[in-house]
Order: structure tokens, then C-alpha cells, then sequence
């Protein structure tokens, strides 16, 4: 399976804030049927439904991620400008396979995001440093 597009132990948790926001693409399927009888609906892989009140996702500007031996789980949130409040917009717990699956795909489209903007990778300029 391919990703498209516990308890909190004190020390295990790491926060990143950033301004940047990531998106996935939702495919909508096909809604004709494939034309070769032998290709079953297992082969196309699931069909995701999202509400509609999902649509316009929402916004986070600093994100924290917790961990146990059995799940992650990736809190979004909203700070204010003045960064002394903040709330949680959504929360994520997931299985370590899936984190997995999310880092890697993350880790695509961030080289593909760098290339196309013009940023140089972030391990550009340690190489004249040996």
C-alpha cells in the first residue's frame, strides 16, 4: 500500500513551527468502469470520500508529534500572532508503517518543491565543509 498524496512520554515529542503549508492531491476515480473485464475494483485501489465541510482543509502554522512503541500521533495548530496563544485544529494518530509511508512521500515532495522553487537542498552547502 502506498500513501498518496498512546501515551506521551515526556522527551519524546518534537515541535516544528514553520510558515510553510503542504498539501496533498485528492483524486476523484474514474466513475466509468475500466474496459478490460479482468481489471477488478482491487486493482484500482480504495475509493476515498471526503465531506464536503473538509474541503477547505484548515490552517496550521506550527505542528507538534508525539510518539509511542505503537502509534505517532501529529498534532496541527494555529498560533497567534503575538505567539502566546495558540489551539489545536486537528489531530492525527497513525501507525508506524504509515508514518513510514508519510515520511517518504514528504520527502519527495520536498525535493520536488525545492527544485522547482529554486532552493538549494539542504545538504548543498555542507559538502564544501569536508
Amino acid at each position: 500500500m502506498r500513501l498518496v498524496a498512546g501515551t506521551e512520554t515526556p522527551g519524546d515529542s518534537a515541535s516544528i513551527c514553520t510558515r510553510a503549508r503542504a498539501t496533498l492531491d485528492f483524486k476523484v476515480p474514474d466513475p466509468e468502469p475500466p474496459e478490460d473485464p479482468d481489471h477488478s475494483a482491487a486493482d484500482q485501489g480504495p475509493n476515498i470520500m471526503m465531506p464536503p465541510e473538509e474541503f477547505a482543509g484548515k490552517w496550521a502554522n506550527a505542528a507538534s508529534l508525539a510518539r509511542t512503541p505503537h502509534e505517532f500521533t501529529l498534532d496541527f495548530m494555529r498560533i497567534g500572532p503575538q505567539g502566546q496563544q495558540g489551539m489545536v485544529v486537528s489531530r492525527v494518530s497513525f501507525s508506524p508503517l504509515l508514518a513510514s509511508q508519510l515520511l517518504d512521500l514528504l520527502g519527495e515532495q520536498w525535493q520536488a518543491y525545492t527544485e522547482e522553487s529554486g532552493i538549494p537542498p539542504e545538504d548543498a552547502g555542507d559538502a564544501g565543509d569536508e
